[in-house]
């Protein structure tokens, strides 16, 4: 409102400017129309910018790949991150270091459990792989994941070693993947070696990925397992190690209680629960029971990191496994835990459980603690008597046998290159006897090349003569007649890097 005089309110008459009074105030109130024109198109302006800034998806460069790493903040569950997928703060030679690190695949082969032909591989150094078509075709599903760049190619990502994908029982389009970083450590975007790790999930089938912990969790993750009754649950393990970075705090852990976190709402909020931490230990394996989910077991494996200095950074010349040990840490509600007597001396490599039968439960011991033969451990009874039997590195129950008793299972010991004789092995009693059976891929001229080293079987859960196989070199197989015959399917020549 203006200052003018205005006419008592019992009359009516209006009061009209003179004739020189006219033309200033209507061009005062074209001025003022046009300021208020100006500042409303400037706070939209300014309003849009910021609302851009925050998108997630933002492109950030022209290829859409590398941008910005300024430190905007997002909504990551906590986390104040960074936008880009593929990161310039730090960069790496995308080529394996040793023969150890040829291309793995670990357990993060998937075969959709309501469409065989669709599958999912990560490759170490090329990254995450579907295949809609069977293997015919693998096509890279790597969106919305943090990676450090190549130096050869910094707006294209080097991709770790990634050591599981899991995908929901009840939704074939949600799948999790664990992250390997560098030993342990928090997600932080004002330190190079924090910024990548952790886990992630995808509710499109891997055409878009997004974190789901927060940067108070430990970002090295070793097993990833959803509640088979409700996908809501999902379990994630890790370890008490210090990071593995040159320079790292070696006195630094990053968990607190215990070395599994559980989600019930898909990753919205996270519990650390209280398993214990050991020293220098980390959960191998989740194994949960389909039945009364709350029992899980979750074995061990305690060990020394050792690098060429003595630091415990840099490259790993191997572990030192001879310290104390936690042994199979088992609960049946998730609160309270204990060990699993009898096993608190060894360190398992990893362990396997029937889907069928959660009480029939295959253990690998660590070689190095293995005194005199090498050996496997079976059990029939959920983990509580352990018994030993043929050492087998990579087992796979079969998902039709309701008994739980029948499993395919392949070793690395015991081969010579001039032995005619390569296959898998198999049992139908649970464990505790083992006969050769079918055959192995003919890459495989030696089963501990590490070049070629299977790391994991899939059974198919739709035909019970249809099996798979991952391994070193981005190798993926199928066998349709009960692994007599092998087609390779993948290997890392195949990917475009």
């Amino acid at each position: 409102m203006n200052n003018e005089t205005r006419p008592q309110q019992n009359d009516t008459t209006p009061i009209e400017p003179t004739t020189s009074e006219v033309a200033p105030r209507r061009n005062n109130k074209k001025i003022v129309l046009f300021i208020v024109l100006v500042i409303t198109l400037i706070v939209t302006g300014v309003s849009s910018f910021l609302l851009l800034g925050s998108t997630e998806n933002k492109p950030v460069s022209d290829n859409n790949e590398v941008g910005n790493t300024s430190l905007s903040p997002t909504q990551d569950n906590g986390y104040t991150g960074i936008a880009a997928d593929v990161l310039t703060t730090q960069t790496y030679e995308c080529a394996p270091r040793t023969d150890n690190e040829w291309y793995r695949t670990d357990r993060t082969l998937v075969v959709d459990h309501t469409d065989p032909d669709t599958l999912y591989v990560s490759v170490e150094y090329r990254g995450i792989f579907k295949s809609t078509d069977g293997g015919n075709s693998w096509s890279q599903k790597t969106k919305g994941i943090k990676v450090y760049a190549r130096q050869d190619d910094q707006s294209r990502g080097c991709y770790g070693e990634y050591p599981v994908i899991r995908m929901n029982p009840k939704n074939n389009q949600h799948l999790v993947i664990g992250l390997s970083s560098g030993g342990g450590g928090n997600l932080d975007p004002t330190t190079p070696n924090s910024q990548v790790g952790g886990v992630y999930q995808t509710f499109d089938g891997g055409d878009t990925w997004k974190l789901m912990i927060t940067n108070k969790m430990n970002t090295y993750v070793t097993d990833v397992a959803f509640d088979p009754t409700d996908p809501n649950i999902i379990y994630y393990s890790t370890a008490s190690n210090p990071a593995s970075w040159q320079e790292a705090d070696q006195t630094k852990l990053y968990v607190e209680k215990g070395l599994i976190y559980k989600t019930t709402d898909q990753g919205k909020t996270w519990t650390e629960l209280p398993t214990g931490i050991g020293k220098n230990t980390s959960v191998t394996n989740l194994l949960i029971n389909s039945k009364a989910p709350s029992t899980i077991n979750a074995p061990t494996y305690s060990a020394v990191r050792q690098s060429a200095d003595g630091t415990g950074t840099g490259l790993s010349t191997g572990k030192d496994s001879n310290v104390q040990q936690l042994g199979v840490l088992t609960t049946e509600n998730t609160e309270t835990w204990s060990t699993i007597p009898g096993s608190e001396s060894t360190p398992f490599q990893r362990a396997f459980a029937s889907s069928t039968n959660w009480l029939n439960q295959f253990y690998v011991p660590s070689q190095q603690a293995l005194a005199g033969s090498p050996y496997g451990l079976y059990s029939t009874d959920g983990g509580k008597t352990l018994s030993k039997t043929t050492y087998l590195d990579h087992l796979a129950y079969d998902p039709s046998d309701p008994s739980g008793n029948t499993a395919i299972g392949y070793s690395t010991i015991g081969w010579t290159p001039s032995d005619s004789t390569f296959s898998l092995y198999k049992t139908t009693n649970g464990g505790k006897d083992w006969a050769k059976y079918g055959a192995l891929p003919s890459e495989i001229i030696n089963p501990n090349d590490p070049k070629t080293r299977v790391s994991n079987i899939v059974w198919s859960v739709t035909d019970k003569n249809t099996i798979y196989m991952s391994g070193h070199g981005g190798l993926v197989w199928k066998s349709i007649d009960s692994g007599n015959t092998w087609k390779k399917l993948l290997d890392y020549t195949q990917l475009a890097f």
